[in-house]
């Protein structure tokens, strides 16, 4: 299957595809993003961002996102890393800071 990428995210160059689902890992990297995104799937506008800490001040942030096709919905929990920011601030998204629970 050829897979098309998305010119505008910078993923001309990204060579790997990389499948996630929830029921296998808690958290997407920012390859399972891409190759969602090239398979179709829309984020939708709203992407919500919390900071998870880990034994005292060690952290990590990770998007939430909502991504849509063909009716299809999935909630994609990625983590926070240059490439996924680039991709959130390319786009027209309203980033909301959510706290862990």
């Amino acid at each position: 299957m050829s897979i098309e990428r998305p010119p505008s995210f910078g993923a001309e160059y990204l060579d790997v595809t990389q499948h996630w689902a929830k029921s296998s890992e808690d958290y997407a990297g920012g390859d399972a993003l891409v190759t969602m995104l090239a398979n179709g799937w829309r984020l939708k506008p709203e992407v919500r961002i919390e900071d998870r800490f880990f034994a005292g001040m060690r952290s990590v942030s990770v998007y939430h996102l909502t991504l849509e096709r063909d009716g299809d919905i999935i909630e994609m929990p990625v983590l926070r890393n240059p490439y996924v920011n680039r991709i959130i601030r390319m786009g027209d998204y309203e980033v909301i800071e959510v706290t862990s629970d």
